[in-house]
């Protein structure tokens, strides 16, 4: 990672938590007026007040036909008023323990952003290929983002992310897309544990700390097995139980890139908590609650059903009917302005298709629990501590919904093509999260016992991380070697940028011979692909969400096709025709020639 790559993503995350910080202020103080939060629930709202902003630019661009994002200056100009309205409710931290909190942000830098600085880029294949793409969409003055399938594609995912990535880049001049995702991993850096940290807050006030030194800190003991750092990229080839392994139930890995839209949805879930259990304790915030819930669900639909299901809980318990039917109303509105354009496709269009070519590896729950390794023991124990704490039926009703996940697998429940909703891999994250909390409690209480205690609490916190040091050394290596997925930094990426330049969503590229070669040329112009092959798919490559637009594409690539505008073939040996681009990827030549010939 070069040091200009670095400080731009610094300078996007910085923008995006001031304009947050105000932005958050001000929703704090309209929920919940007079009331003198400490500086980790201010913190954690700046994180979701950064996403309120986003999503309410995300808003105008779509009122405004494409043009919002697509316009450079607009985005700094609305952060700038948002700041100047917003300013009186900012606020300075107080309180802030800074010997201790530089410590701990030193910690987990050397980590879990080291092996991207080290390496080159924290990005890798997989998920943040088609969210690059989706955000150059955005970038180029589509309303929605729609994917690669020329003709045939519909928005299906949501777009909050994408309106994130979009945001971070246009306050930024000069940044992009690439940029973003490295500025959304330091993100989230800061915001899980900080997130851990105000949910132990709500269990009790002294296990902040703790709270975010369990969620960051401890790992299983799969490092016993490896005996050196090691860490298993694909879940598919553990070979330490579901410790030291990409995708854990150990959240504690997904401190470690890349940053996909869970870890977002995480962060946004923790502040759900918070605001469900104050708007309930203060008998006011309903709204603000339910826009919580909303917004969750614009990142992520399943930690929405977990939003939901704490909603749901904590109604269900206190007996709060009336509440409870505010924050779920406010909450369906908020959703609906993705999912009422979603919906209404899915009855156009003839319901949704499966497009994930296999599902994850799910664990047995034994095995599971293990990777937690020190936390499961302490989560334990600060549940029993917090055994009548209204705030345990979050946690009560996310083992619920694990149990429910536990069965669609041995069910084999397909849920109308959408198997990934009630997969494993979407519930533990919020159980280790809730486990980290009271496992915080736990800590803390430990700690209060005199010199013992506190000796205790150390050595847990060091054993623990043994595990994700071995895991961030291992992933070092692999970034800098450029394998299993960590290839952005390869040399040849600055000929896709340059025939990307020429590009946008309204092209149709062409590109014959490398299937790579036309997805990356997707990720980094959002461009329409005349042709594409998935080997893993028997058909419907280029994965669009609802069954007749999927089977019109699958038609129309296997009779006429579809017209290219542009097209990348392999450079001849000979003379070569007039191209707008020549350049090498993948250890071949290519060029770039406008127009079909």
């Amino acid at each position: 990672m070069t040091t200009g790559t670095l400080l731009l993503a610094v300078l996007q995350l910085g923008l995006f938590i001031v304009v947050g910080w105000c932005m958050g202020g001000l929703l704090l103080a309209r929920a919940w007026p007079g009331r003198d939060f400490q500086w980790p629930e201010r913190a954690l709202a700046a994180i979701a007040g950064g996403v309120v902003f986003a999503v309410g630019c995300m808003i105008g661009h779509i009122v405004s036909g494409g043009a919002l994002f697509a316009t450079p200056g607009v985005v700094p100009a609305l952060a700038l008023g948002a700041v100047f309205v917003s300013r009186g409710h900012a606020g300075r931290p107080r309180g802030v323990r800074w010997p201790l909190l530089i410590a701990f942000v030193v910690i987990l830098v050397a980590l879990y952003a080291a092996p991207g600085v080290i390496g080159g880029s924290s990005v890798r294949t997989g998920d943040p290929p088609w969210h690059l793409g989706w955000s150059e969409q955005l970038l180029a003055g589509e309303a929605i983002p729609t994917g690669p399938a020329p003709e045939f594609g519909r928005n299906a995912y949501p777009w909050g992310l994408h309106a994130v990535i979009a945001t971070l880049v246009r306050l930024v001049p000069s940044s992009t897309p690439l940029i973003a995702h490295e500025a959304l991993h330091l993100l989230l850096l800061a915001g899980l544990p900080l997130a851990a940290a105000c949910l132990a807050r709500a269990f009790d006030e002294r296990a902040g700390w703790a709270g975010a030194g369990a969620m960051s800190l401890i790992g299983g003991f799969g490092w016993v097995s490896a005996g050196e750092p090691d860490f298993v990229a694909s879940p598919g080839a553990a070979r330490y139980g579901a410790d030291l392994v990409v995708a854990s139930p150990n959240s504690v890995y997904e401190l470690l890139p890349p940053a996909l839209p869970r870890e977002l949805g995480l962060i946004l879930l923790a502040a759900v908590g918070v605001a469900l259990l104050l708007s309930q304790r203060e008998g006011r915030g309903a709204f603000a609650a339910g826009s919580a819930v909303g917004i969750v669900g614009l990142v992520s639909v399943p930690l929405l059903v977990t939003a939901v299901l704490w909603s749901l809980a904590l109604g269900l318990a206190t007996r709060s009917g009336r509440w409870l039917g505010r924050v779920l109303v406010i909450a369906v509105g908020v959703f609906a302005l993705w999912a009422g354009p979603v919906v209404s496709n899915y009855v156009a269009h003839g319901g949704f298709v499966n497009i994930t070519p296999r599902l994850g590896v799910e664990w047995p729950l034994p095995v599971a629990l293990a990777s937690w390794g020190l936390l499961l023991p302490l989560a334990l124990g600060g549940a029993f501590l917090m055994r009548r704490h209204r705030a345990l039926s979050l946690a009560v009703a996310t083992a619920g919904l694990l149990a429910l996940a536990v069965a669609r697998g041995a069910f084999d429940w397909t849920l109308g093509g959408n198997a990934t909703l009630l997969h494993q891999g979407r519930v533990w994250p919020p159980m280790h999260l809730l486990g980290a909390a009271l496992a915080g409690v736990a800590l803390v209480t430990l700690w209060s016992r005199a010199a013992l205690g506190r000796i205790l609490v150390a050595m847990v916190l060091m054993v623990g991380s043994i595990s994700p040091a071995f895991a961030s050394m291992r992933l070092t290596e692999l970034i800098t070697d450029q394998v299993a997925g960590f290839d952005y930094a390869r040399p040849d990426h600055a000929f896709v940028r340059r025939v990307a330049s020429h590009l946008g969503p309204d092209d149709v590229l062409l590109v014959e011979g490398s299937d790579a070669l036309a997805f990356r040329v997707f990720e980094f112009s959002g461009v329409k692909l005349a042709d594409y092959d998935d080997a893993r798919l028997p058909s419907n490559d280029l994965r669009i969400r609802y069954r007749e637009l999927a089977e019109a594409w699958d038609r129309q690539t296997t009779t006429t096709g579809f017209d290219a505008d542009f097209y990348l073939i392999p450079a001849p040996n000979g003379a070569a025709p007039a191209s707008l681009e020549r350049g090498s990827f993948g250890g071949r030549d290519w060029i770039m020639l406008p127009l079909a010939r």
